[in-house]
Parts: structure tokens; C-alpha cells; sequence
């Protein structure tokens, strides 16, 4: 873990060396599988701004209703890699499936997921997880590598109408693509700027994204935590 954390410092992301268990896998994929199910208003698109219907759903904040994918979160592999990059204590701050659709699934622009919590915070770590191989094809992960340590901040975003998204990155630079095969876990800090192409395969690209914070994230406006502050552990 130790080359790991020097990794993720140093590069603002890691690929970690421990992927989810094959039980873990299945899970998450079928809770994935019973959300597309619902009706569209309920299972997603209607409760997220950065939604655009089946090309890019976003099915979040349910895993009360799934108590064996809670147990995950807060104690099997994304909270043990989430814990040990944050070096203390770890508290499940966001969760969210990613589906894009098949031969019409949306890219994702530029940004740090910082950005869009919208006040300050200490910077937190996103657990971005491959239900499917995840190819450039599918719409991999991008990242920007990013060392921690001298570019600790959030950059200008600005939001994009036409997409329904934050962009926080008008240059050239590509970034590193990174293709992994399902169950693989991607993990970047939320000051790290990624992106995502689009899925131009046959079948749809599923991710699921767990965020964890090295404290309890506090909204000022209502004084109470954000989305979630449950430790892991």
C-alpha cells in the first residue's frame, strides 16, 4: 500500500493492485442492473442535474436499500483502499452508479469532482470502480496526473450548458487513458482532473463511484453533512 500512496500523491490517482472480489463484482452489477430497471424518474435521472437521460444515467444514493452493498462500501474493498490512501479515518461521503449507453453514451467533460460540492472541503478520494473492461471504445477513465503536493487546489470550472456539465480544462493535453478490466478499481483525489469519452460499443459501459472523506463534509448553509458522513471500518 505504501507504493501506492506514493503513487497516488505524486500522480493524484492510482490504479490500485487490489481489485473487488468476484462476489463483490456481482453485486454491485446487480444492483446496477435492478436500479436501469425502474422507471427512468426513479432511477436516476430525475434526482441528478448532471444526467442526460440513456446516454449517461446516474443512479444515486441507494445504497440503504441494498444492506449487503452498504456492508461493501463501508467495510470491503473500496473502503480498505479508500481508507488506506486517506492514511486515518474514512467516512462514505457519495455513491453513484455511471451507465453510458450503448452506441450513444455521453462523454463527461474535464473536472475535478471537487468542484462540484460547492464549498470549501478537504480534499476527498473518489473509488471509481469498472463493472465492465472499461476501453477508450466504452469510455475509459482520462486522467490529468496531478502531484498533490504542489497543485493541492481546485482550478476554475464553467458550467456547460449544452452538456448539462462542469468543465474545468480547455487544453490540448490527453491525459492517461486508463483501460482496466472489470472489477479493476481506479482511485483519484477530487482536486484530480479526469474525464471520460464516449461509448461508441454495442453494450453499455457500467461504473459505480464511491467517495470517501477524510472527515465529515459540513454544507455551512444547514450546518448538516453534505450527503453522507458514515465511518468505515
Amino acid at each position: 500500500m505504501h507504493q501506492t500512496q506514493d503513487d497516488f500523491t505524486a500522480n493524484g490517482y492510482t490504479v490500485s493492485p487490489v481489485s473487488l472480489t468476484m462476489a463483490e463484482l456481482d453485486l454491485m452489477r446487480h444492483v446496477c442492473e435492478t436500479l436501469l430497471a425502474e422507471p427512468a424518474e426513479d432511477g436516476g435521472e430525475g434526482k441528478h442535474t448532471i444526467g442526460l437521460g440513456q446516454r449517461r444515467r446516474f443512479l444515486a444514493h441507494r445504497h440503504e436499500e441494498f444492506p449487503e452493498l452498504e456492508e461493501c462500501l463501508l467495510r470491503g474493498t473500496p473502503a480498505r483502499i479508500a481508507a488506506g490512501l486517506l492514511g486515518g479515518s474514512a467516512y462514505l461521503f457519495n455513491e453513484q452508479f455511471v451507465v453510458k449507453g450503448a452506441r450513444k453514451g455521453a462523454s463527461f467533460a474535464w473536472h475535478q469532482d471537487g468542484a462540484y460540492v460547492g464549498f470549501d472541503h478537504k480534499p476527498y478520494v473518489t473509488i471509481w470502480i469498472a463493472l465492465d473492461n472499461a476501453t477508450v471504445a466504452n469510455g475509459c477513465v482520462f486522467i490529468l496526473p496531478r502531484d498533490l503536493r504542489t497543485d493541492g487546489y481546485l482550478d476554475p470550472h464553467e458550467w456547460q450548458d449544452e452538456t448539462n456539465e462542469l468543465n474545468g480544462y480547455f487544453g490540448d493535453e490527453l491525459g492517461n487513458a486508463v483501460e482496466c478490466p472489470a472489477g479493476s478499481v481506479v482511485a483519484f483525489s477530487s482536486l484530480t482532473l479526469h474525464c471520460s469519452g464516449e461509448n461508441t460499443t454495442d453494450a453499455p459501459r457500467r461504473a459505480f463511484i464511491a467517495q470517501y472523506s477524510p472527515e465529515v463534509i459540513i454544507d455551512p448553509t444547514t450546518g448538516a453533512p453534505k450527503r453522507y458522513a458514515k465511518p468505515v471500518g
